[in-house]
Protein backbone atom coordinates (compact mmCIF):
# COMPACT_ATOMS: atom_id res chain seq x y z
CA UNK A 1 0.00 0.00 0.00
CA UNK A 2 1.43 3.47 -1.01
CA UNK A 3 4.73 2.80 -1.81
CA UNK A 4 6.69 5.04 -3.69
CA UNK A 5 10.01 3.61 -4.57
CA UNK A 6 11.20 -0.07 -4.05
CA UNK A 7 13.79 0.30 -0.67
CA UNK A 8 16.55 -1.48 -0.74
CA UNK A 9 15.34 -3.37 2.27
CA UNK A 10 13.15 -5.11 0.01
CA UNK A 11 15.75 -6.04 -2.72
CA UNK A 12 17.27 -7.58 0.20
CA UNK A 13 14.00 -9.56 0.90
CA UNK A 14 13.56 -10.64 -2.43
CA UNK A 15 16.98 -12.08 -3.50
CA UNK A 16 16.04 -15.03 -0.77
CA UNK A 17 12.58 -14.95 -1.96
CA UNK A 18 11.39 -18.43 -2.96
CA UNK A 19 12.89 -20.39 -0.51
CA UNK A 20 9.36 -21.61 1.46
CA UNK A 21 9.93 -19.20 4.38
CA UNK A 22 11.54 -15.79 5.30
CA UNK A 23 13.75 -14.45 7.51
CA UNK A 24 11.18 -11.70 9.01
CA UNK A 25 9.59 -12.21 12.43
CA UNK A 26 11.66 -15.78 12.71
CA UNK A 27 13.09 -14.38 15.77
CA UNK A 28 10.47 -14.69 18.91
CA UNK A 29 10.30 -13.58 22.41
CA UNK A 30 10.88 -16.04 24.96
CA UNK A 31 8.36 -17.20 27.18
CA UNK A 32 8.13 -15.40 30.05
CA UNK A 33 10.54 -12.92 29.24
CA UNK A 34 10.72 -9.18 30.20
CA UNK A 35 13.15 -6.56 29.63
CA UNK A 36 14.90 -5.72 32.10
CA UNK A 37 18.08 -3.42 30.28
CA UNK A 38 15.57 -0.31 30.17
CA UNK A 39 15.54 -0.16 33.79
CA UNK A 40 19.72 0.32 33.83
CA UNK A 41 19.43 3.24 31.53
CA UNK A 42 19.33 6.79 31.83
CA UNK A 43 15.75 8.06 31.35
CA UNK A 44 16.98 11.66 29.82
CA UNK A 45 19.28 9.80 27.28
CA UNK A 46 19.92 12.10 24.87
CA UNK A 47 18.97 11.16 21.25
CA UNK A 48 20.93 8.61 19.00
CA UNK A 49 22.57 11.80 17.29
CA UNK A 50 24.52 12.09 20.50
CA UNK A 51 26.54 8.51 19.69
CA UNK A 52 28.57 10.88 17.04
CA UNK A 53 29.88 12.53 19.88
CA UNK A 54 32.29 9.30 20.95
CA UNK A 55 33.51 9.96 17.35
CA UNK A 56 37.55 11.04 17.59
CA UNK A 57 38.47 7.80 19.93
CA UNK A 58 41.31 5.72 18.76
CA UNK A 59 40.12 2.46 18.28
CA UNK A 60 41.68 -0.56 17.60
CA UNK A 61 43.07 -1.34 13.72
CA UNK A 62 40.73 -2.00 11.29
CA UNK A 63 37.70 -1.25 13.79
CA UNK A 64 35.24 1.67 12.55
CA UNK A 65 32.89 1.22 15.49
CA UNK A 66 32.37 -0.51 18.92
CA UNK A 67 28.78 -1.00 20.44
CA UNK A 68 28.47 -2.10 24.07
CA UNK A 69 31.85 -3.92 23.25
CA UNK A 70 31.41 -5.83 19.69
CA UNK A 71 33.11 -4.47 17.39
CA UNK A 72 32.22 -3.33 13.28
CA UNK A 73 34.64 -3.25 10.84
CA UNK A 74 34.55 -1.86 6.90
CA UNK A 75 32.71 -4.83 5.23
CA UNK A 76 30.06 -4.32 8.11
CA UNK A 77 28.73 -0.94 6.36
CA UNK A 78 28.59 -1.79 2.54
CA UNK A 79 24.47 -2.52 2.62
CA UNK A 80 24.67 1.05 4.79
CA UNK A 81 26.13 2.53 2.89
CA UNK A 82 24.76 1.87 -0.53
CA UNK A 83 21.37 2.11 1.27
CA UNK A 84 21.99 6.00 2.23
CA UNK A 85 23.13 6.65 -1.29
CA UNK A 86 20.05 5.63 -2.97
CA UNK A 87 18.35 7.21 -0.32
CA UNK A 88 20.00 10.42 -1.25
CA UNK A 89 19.85 9.53 -4.63
CA UNK A 90 16.27 9.78 -4.82
CA UNK A 91 15.44 12.87 -2.74
CA UNK A 92 17.72 14.99 -5.48
CA UNK A 93 16.38 12.76 -8.37
CA UNK A 94 13.75 10.27 -8.24
CA UNK A 95 14.28 9.08 -11.37
CA UNK A 96 18.19 9.27 -11.13
CA UNK A 97 19.94 5.82 -11.73
CA UNK A 98 22.94 4.58 -9.69
CA UNK A 99 25.10 3.79 -12.91
CA UNK A 100 25.30 7.56 -13.57
CA UNK A 101 24.46 9.34 -10.47
CA UNK A 102 27.19 11.79 -9.45
CA UNK A 103 27.85 12.24 -5.68
CA UNK A 104 29.64 15.10 -4.58
CA UNK A 105 31.98 15.56 -1.87
CA UNK A 106 29.45 16.82 1.02
CA UNK A 107 26.34 14.20 -0.26
CA UNK A 108 29.42 11.10 0.20
CA UNK A 109 30.30 13.03 3.89
CA UNK A 110 26.79 12.71 4.74
CA UNK A 111 26.47 9.62 3.26
CA UNK A 112 29.33 8.04 5.21
CA UNK A 113 27.99 9.28 8.53
CA UNK A 114 24.43 8.12 8.14
CA UNK A 115 25.53 4.70 7.63
CA UNK A 116 27.90 4.94 10.35
CA UNK A 117 25.13 5.86 12.74
CA UNK A 118 22.33 3.22 10.90
CA UNK A 119 24.81 0.28 11.17
CA UNK A 120 25.94 1.40 14.93
CA UNK A 121 21.47 1.49 15.74
CA UNK A 122 20.96 -1.60 13.85
CA UNK A 123 23.63 -3.53 16.35
CA UNK A 124 22.66 -1.45 19.79
CA UNK A 125 18.71 -2.45 18.75
CA UNK A 126 19.78 -6.13 18.11
CA UNK A 127 21.85 -6.33 21.00
CA UNK A 128 19.12 -4.45 23.72
CA UNK A 129 16.37 -7.27 21.88
CA UNK A 130 17.91 -10.16 23.28
CA UNK A 131 18.38 -8.85 26.43
CA UNK A 132 14.63 -8.49 26.19
CA UNK A 133 13.94 -12.16 25.21
CA UNK A 134 13.69 -11.55 21.67
CA UNK A 135 15.61 -14.89 20.45
CA UNK A 136 17.80 -12.82 18.41
CA UNK A 137 19.80 -16.51 17.43
CA UNK A 138 17.12 -17.80 16.16
CA UNK A 139 16.76 -15.11 13.95
CA UNK A 140 20.49 -15.42 12.86
CA UNK A 141 20.21 -19.40 12.33
CA UNK A 142 17.10 -18.53 9.87
CA UNK A 143 18.64 -15.84 7.85
CA UNK A 144 22.02 -17.95 7.40
CA UNK A 145 19.93 -20.87 5.72
CA UNK A 146 18.25 -19.14 3.95
CA UNK A 147 21.13 -16.97 2.52
CA UNK A 148 22.56 -20.76 2.10
CA UNK A 149 20.08 -21.99 0.11
CA UNK A 150 20.34 -18.33 -2.10
CA UNK A 151 23.84 -19.40 -2.96
CA UNK A 152 23.53 -23.03 -3.72
CA UNK A 153 20.38 -21.94 -6.12
CA UNK A 154 22.17 -19.20 -7.52
CA UNK A 155 25.73 -20.47 -7.60
CA UNK A 156 28.80 -18.30 -5.92
CA UNK A 157 29.58 -15.92 -8.50
CA UNK A 158 25.49 -15.32 -9.47
CA UNK A 159 24.88 -14.40 -5.37
CA UNK A 160 28.08 -12.20 -5.30
CA UNK A 161 26.79 -10.16 -8.56
CA UNK A 162 22.94 -9.48 -6.44
CA UNK A 163 24.40 -9.20 -3.58
CA UNK A 164 26.50 -6.44 -4.91
CA UNK A 165 24.07 -4.50 -6.21
CA UNK A 166 22.94 -3.68 -2.45
CA UNK A 167 26.50 -3.16 -1.32
CA UNK A 168 27.29 -6.21 -0.24
CA UNK A 169 30.38 -8.34 -0.91
CA UNK A 170 29.97 -11.77 0.57
CA UNK A 171 27.73 -14.38 1.92
CA UNK A 172 28.23 -13.66 5.12
CA UNK A 173 27.82 -10.34 5.44
CA UNK A 174 24.82 -11.12 3.43
CA UNK A 175 23.73 -12.76 7.11
CA UNK A 176 24.58 -10.14 9.35
CA UNK A 177 22.93 -7.45 7.34
CA UNK A 178 19.49 -9.69 6.97
CA UNK A 179 19.43 -10.80 10.28
CA UNK A 180 19.21 -7.47 11.65
CA UNK A 181 16.43 -6.48 9.74
CA UNK A 182 14.73 -9.08 10.98
CA UNK A 183 14.86 -8.37 14.34
CA UNK A 184 14.31 -5.20 13.50
CA UNK A 185 11.17 -5.89 11.63
CA UNK A 186 10.09 -8.73 14.52
CA UNK A 187 10.30 -6.55 17.24
CA UNK A 188 8.57 -3.48 15.51
CA UNK A 189 5.40 -5.69 15.33
CA UNK A 190 5.60 -7.25 18.60
CA UNK A 191 6.25 -3.89 20.04
CA UNK A 192 2.92 -2.70 19.00
CA UNK A 193 1.31 -5.06 20.97
CA UNK A 194 3.75 -5.33 24.03
CA UNK A 195 5.75 -2.45 24.42
CA UNK A 196 6.18 -3.26 28.57
CA UNK A 197 8.35 -6.09 27.03
CA UNK A 198 11.27 -3.40 25.47
CA UNK A 199 10.64 -0.08 28.09
CA UNK A 200 8.96 0.25 31.32
CA UNK A 201 7.33 3.44 30.02
CA UNK A 202 6.39 3.77 26.38
CA UNK A 203 6.23 7.65 27.00
CA UNK A 204 10.17 7.77 27.35
CA UNK A 205 10.31 7.16 23.60
CA UNK A 206 8.29 10.30 22.96
CA UNK A 207 11.89 12.97 22.58
CA UNK A 208 13.43 10.33 20.39
CA UNK A 209 11.39 10.67 16.80
CA UNK A 210 13.43 12.11 14.09
CA UNK A 211 13.33 11.84 10.30
CA UNK A 212 14.99 8.69 9.96
CA UNK A 213 11.88 6.49 10.04
CA UNK A 214 8.39 6.44 11.44
CA UNK A 215 5.28 4.50 12.94
CA UNK A 216 1.85 5.49 11.93
CA UNK A 217 -1.50 4.32 12.04
CA UNK A 218 -4.10 5.74 9.36
CA UNK A 219 -7.89 5.87 8.41
CA UNK A 220 -7.75 5.58 4.59
CA UNK A 221 -11.08 6.99 2.52
CA UNK A 222 -10.46 5.37 -1.04
CA UNK A 223 -11.67 8.23 -3.66
CA UNK A 224 -14.64 5.73 -4.78
CA UNK A 225 -15.70 4.51 -1.24
CA UNK A 226 -19.14 3.50 -0.81
CA UNK A 227 -19.54 5.54 2.10
CA UNK A 228 -20.86 8.54 0.54
CA UNK A 229 -18.41 11.97 -0.69
CA UNK A 230 -15.17 10.73 0.47
CA UNK A 231 -14.29 14.66 1.34
CA UNK A 232 -16.81 14.81 3.51
CA UNK A 233 -16.66 11.34 4.77
CA UNK A 234 -12.82 12.00 5.17
CA UNK A 235 -13.55 15.72 6.85
CA UNK A 236 -15.81 13.97 10.11
CA UNK A 237 -13.23 11.28 10.47
CA UNK A 238 -10.75 14.08 10.93
CA UNK A 239 -12.54 16.37 13.09
CA UNK A 240 -13.64 13.28 15.23
CA UNK A 241 -9.47 12.09 15.80
CA UNK A 242 -8.69 15.53 16.84
CA UNK A 243 -11.38 15.89 19.36
CA UNK A 244 -10.10 12.99 20.92
CA UNK A 245 -12.11 10.28 19.69
CA UNK A 246 -9.89 6.75 20.23
CA UNK A 247 -8.28 6.22 16.86
CA UNK A 248 -8.28 2.35 16.66
CA UNK A 249 -12.34 3.05 17.13
CA UNK A 250 -12.41 5.03 14.35
CA UNK A 251 -9.93 2.83 11.97
CA UNK A 252 -12.42 0.16 12.42
CA UNK A 253 -15.28 2.53 11.55
CA UNK A 254 -13.78 4.18 8.63
CA UNK A 255 -11.00 2.50 7.65
CA UNK A 256 -10.82 1.25 3.81
CA UNK A 257 -7.11 0.35 3.65
CA UNK A 258 -6.10 -3.25 2.39
CA UNK A 259 -4.63 -3.77 5.48
CA UNK A 260 -7.00 -4.85 7.98
CA UNK A 261 -5.31 -5.72 10.86
CA UNK A 262 -6.97 -4.20 13.90
CA UNK A 263 -5.24 -0.96 14.87
CA UNK A 264 -2.40 -1.63 12.21
CA UNK A 265 0.81 0.07 12.19
CA UNK A 266 2.67 1.55 9.36
CA UNK A 267 7.08 1.64 10.33
CA UNK A 268 8.81 3.16 7.18
CA UNK A 269 11.99 4.80 6.76
CA UNK A 270 12.13 7.40 3.66
CA UNK A 271 11.36 6.88 0.46
CA UNK A 272 8.81 3.87 0.90
CA UNK A 273 5.53 5.62 1.09
CA UNK A 274 3.95 7.97 -1.41
CA UNK A 275 5.47 11.77 -0.97
CA UNK A 276 2.04 13.55 0.48
CA UNK A 277 2.02 10.55 2.97
CA UNK A 278 5.42 10.49 4.00
CA UNK A 279 5.76 14.40 4.34
CA UNK A 280 2.85 14.28 6.81
CA UNK A 281 3.79 11.56 8.85
CA UNK A 282 7.06 13.10 9.29
CA UNK A 283 6.25 16.71 9.90
CA UNK A 284 3.97 15.24 13.40
CA UNK A 285 4.88 14.95 16.32
CA UNK A 286 4.71 11.62 18.53
CA UNK A 287 0.54 11.36 19.52
CA UNK A 288 -0.59 14.13 16.84
CA UNK A 289 -2.89 13.84 13.85
CA UNK A 290 -2.96 15.06 10.65
CA UNK A 291 -4.68 17.36 8.63
CA UNK A 292 -6.50 15.47 5.54
CA UNK A 293 -4.12 14.19 3.16
CA UNK A 294 -4.88 13.70 -0.23
CA UNK A 295 -3.39 11.02 -2.22
CA UNK A 296 -3.98 8.91 -5.57
CA UNK A 297 -5.84 6.11 -3.26
CA UNK A 298 -8.13 8.91 -1.31
CA UNK A 299 -7.65 10.88 1.78
CA UNK A 300 -6.08 10.22 5.14
CA UNK A 301 -6.21 11.18 8.58
CA UNK A 302 -2.68 10.10 10.23
CA UNK A 303 -1.59 9.72 13.94
CA UNK A 304 2.07 9.17 14.61
CA UNK A 305 2.75 6.97 17.29
CA UNK A 306 5.78 5.48 19.12
CA UNK A 307 7.99 2.91 17.23
CA UNK A 308 10.64 0.43 15.97
CA UNK A 309 12.77 3.56 15.06
CA UNK A 310 12.19 5.78 18.64
CA UNK A 311 13.04 2.64 20.26
CA UNK A 312 16.12 2.21 18.20
CA UNK A 313 17.39 5.86 18.71
CA UNK A 314 16.66 4.93 22.52
CA UNK A 315 18.45 2.01 22.80
CA UNK A 316 21.43 3.39 21.14
CA UNK A 317 21.49 6.31 23.10
CA UNK A 318 21.57 4.08 25.85
CA UNK A 319 24.02 2.40 25.13
CA UNK A 320 28.51 2.54 24.93
CA UNK A 321 29.71 4.00 21.75
CA UNK A 322 32.62 4.72 20.27
CA UNK A 323 33.40 5.92 17.09
CA UNK A 324 37.06 6.05 14.71
CA UNK A 325 37.89 9.81 14.32
CA UNK A 326 39.08 8.82 10.42
CA UNK A 327 35.46 7.10 9.11
CA UNK A 328 36.62 8.93 5.48
CA UNK A 329 39.80 6.75 5.27
CA UNK A 330 38.47 3.62 6.54
CA UNK A 331 35.11 3.21 4.55
CA UNK A 332 35.34 3.93 0.89
CA UNK A 333 32.50 5.14 -0.58
CA UNK A 334 34.24 4.75 -4.21
CA UNK A 335 34.29 1.00 -3.27
CA UNK A 336 31.23 0.46 -2.11
CA UNK A 337 29.39 2.04 -4.79
CA UNK A 338 31.19 1.15 -8.02
CA UNK A 339 30.38 -2.68 -6.89
CA UNK A 340 26.96 -1.56 -6.72
CA UNK A 341 27.19 -0.41 -10.09
CA UNK A 342 29.34 -2.87 -11.50
CA UNK A 343 26.70 -5.49 -10.63
CA UNK A 344 23.77 -3.31 -11.79
CA UNK A 345 26.23 -3.33 -15.25
CA UNK A 346 26.49 -6.63 -15.15
CA UNK A 347 22.67 -7.26 -14.95
CA UNK A 348 21.71 -5.37 -18.22
CA UNK A 349 24.46 -7.41 -20.39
Amino acid sequence: MMKRIIPLVFCLCLILSGCGKTASNSGKLTEGSQSGSNETTPASAAPAEAAAEEEGEKLPDGVVAVVNGEELRPDDFGYYICSEAVTNMYEADPNADISTFNFDETARNVIILNAVMDAVGDTAFKQKAAECGYSVSEAEKTASELVDDAVSRSGEDGFKKTAGALGISSAEDYKKVYANISVFDGVADDFQKNPDRYISDASLLNDYADDKGASVRQVLILSGTDKGDPQTVAAEVNERAKAGEDFVALMDEFNEDSVTEKGYVYTFTKGEMVKSFEDAAFALKIGEISDIVASDYGYHTIERVCGAYELRNYWTACSDVRIADNLNEMLSFDDVINMARSASEADGE
